[in-house]
């Protein structure tokens, strides 16, 4: 729902989390199909920057989640905005 707000900038993909437990948080992230043909990969960026954490992640290039441990938030936050950038560069 959030990426199709009028106050959601478009040029970039939305991750919200939620707590699962007390340890841990599930990930979500939206794209949209023009960032998929500039070269995002959701799936490979929850993958990864899950994977950097301690996490499971993946899904699809448009969509795609992780469970994280919920003391890894902002170090989770880092490795994907890092993977974001290099897959738009």
């Amino acid at each position: 729902m959030a990426v199709g707000s009028p106050a959601v900038d478009r040029s970039k993909p939305v991750i919200a989390f939620a707590e699962e437990r007390d340890t841990e948080l599930k990930v979500s992230s939206r794209g949209s199909r023009a960032l998929v043909r500039r070269g995002l990969d959701l799936s490979a960026v929850m993958r990864e920057a899950s994977s950097a954490v301690g996490g499971e992640g993946g899904g699809h290039d448009v969509a795609a989640g992780a469970t994280i441990p919920i003391d890894e938030r902002d170090a989770f936050l880092a490795a994907a905005d890092e993977l974001v950038g290099e897959q738009l560069s």
